[in-house]
């Protein structure tokens, strides 16, 4: 007993040891056809295969003219957001002096209903307080809001003030803004638009399609798999059956197996449980953000037929990495199945980064190496582990000191 636990103690620490360098696996591939300033990337499967989620490690270096590594600051955008929103100018069409006030004719799209108007003025004096109305005809105007106080801020150049206001909900097709006469112009007014459009998706190969009816437990089981760990978010399923059927199934994803006294035991993941219906469509997305290779369909049939799956089609959504690179050189990705995603600034400014930009492509794969200290640890540290050598170490003590008891006895 006590040999047995002094191996289990050794086993820890070897963990321990190799645990940081253990399973961490590496990709490289060389990034062509870049170009300074903002480029983007589409994530391939043979990407995505070397990660865990969408979030796991991954960096983009430049190696510039003077052979310096830079990190390159990015973003990873999913196709799954069905909203962007987009600055649109307004025209000003009109500016007249009255009574001490500058007044500003402005028009607008008159069918777009207009949350945020964002005034931007230059000049030298504070503007203080404003209102604006609103109009469909130039001649019956209806006050919006007579209270804006509008600020300024400087710069090393020129003293820029600006004002954005929020949470309008109007729908005119002019404006007027009037403000108190000073030396300050107003330069531009911008709105935001909101487009809608439709997620995109990238289909996924689905290999083996097998499936077995459970007569005890009254479900019948699909099994299939896809060619590498990847994650599924949309499935379109084809149901033979032609009768009515209302049923609930269970998508399950394969995380490990271990070998047993009895054969090989499979552990399975619930991603998402849904319904199978004849009177619905039986198109499903999912948000599950993890990728795995092996997946199983378990359909629920109580005292019913089974159901026959004709054929099952997989997607999962789009990802594009977009890239701000400052210097020009070379450029190259490193992708781990463990670690976490870095988080820079332009996240905070995505609305800032353009639409279109350069396409950059994978060259050739190479050999990474990265450092321990680059991929964080699940754990950062030794915590759980000094826990558990010391209820081992409780443990062995406790069998020793009866072992002693029982042979002084003797």
């Amino acid at each position: 007993m006590i040999r047995n636990l002094y191996t289990i103690l050794v086993f820890l620490f070897a963990s321990s040891i190799f645990a940081d360098s253990a399973g961490i696996q590496t990709v490289g591939y060389k990034l062509e056809n870049i170009e300074k300033g903002w480029n983007r990337l589409e994530l391939e499967d043979d990407l995505l295969m070397n990660m865990s989620s969408i979030n796991t490690y991954i960096r983009v270096n430049l190696i510039d003219s003077t052979n310096d590594t830079l990190e390159v600051p990015f973003i990873i955008e999913s196709s799954k957001k069905l909203d962007s929103t987009v600055r649109i100018p307004v025209e000003i069409i009109n500016k007249t002096t009255k009574d001490g006030r500058k007044y500003y004719t402005l028009v607008a799209d008159s069918t777009q209903i207009i949350s945020n108007l964002e005034f931007s003025f230059t000049g030298r004096n504070s503007l203080g307080k404003a209102s604006l109305e609103g109009s469909n005809n130039q001649t019956d105007w209806f006050m919006i809001s007579d209270s804006l106080l509008l600020g300024e801020r400087h710069n090393s150049h020129q003293k820029i003030s600006s004002r954005t206001i929020y949470d309008l909900q109007t729908l005119y097709k002019y404006y007027r803004l009037s403000l108190e006469d000073s030396k300050s112009e107003l330069k531009s007014v911008f709105y935001e638009k909101i487009f809608s459009t439709n997620p995109k998706y990238k289909k996924v190969h689905i290999n083996h399609l097998k499936y077995r009816t459970d007569e005890e437990k009254h479900r019948t089981i699909y099994r299939f798999g896809l060619n590498g760990r990847l994650p599924i978010h949309y499935m379109m399923i084809d149901i033979k059956s032609k009768f009515d059927y209302s049923r609930d199934a269970n998508l399950f994803a394969l995380t490990d197996s271990f070998q047993t006294d009895k054969g090989i035991k499979y552990n399975y993941k619930l991603i998402e449980t849904f319904k199978l219906s004849s009177l619905d469509s039986t198109n499903f997305t999912f948000s599950f953000p993890y990728h795995y290779q092996y997946y199983k369909l378990v359909i629920e049939n109580g005292n019913d037929p089974p159901l026959k799956i004709r054929r099952m089609n997989a997607y999962r959504h789009e990802y594009i990495l977009k890239a701000r690179f400052d210097e020009v050189g070379e450029g190259f990705i490193q992708i781990a199945n463990t670690g976490s995603c870095p988080y820079y600034d332009i996240e905070k400014f995505k609305s800032r980064i353009p639409n279109a930009m350069n396409e950059m492509k994978i060259g050739k794969k190479l050999v990474v190496e990265i450092s321990k200290e680059e991929v964080e640890p699940l754990v950062t540290n030794k915590l759980w582990l000094w826990l558990v050598m010391m209820v081992a170490v409780i443990v062995i003590g406790y069998f020793s000191l009866k072992m002693l008891k029982e042979e002084k006895k003797k």
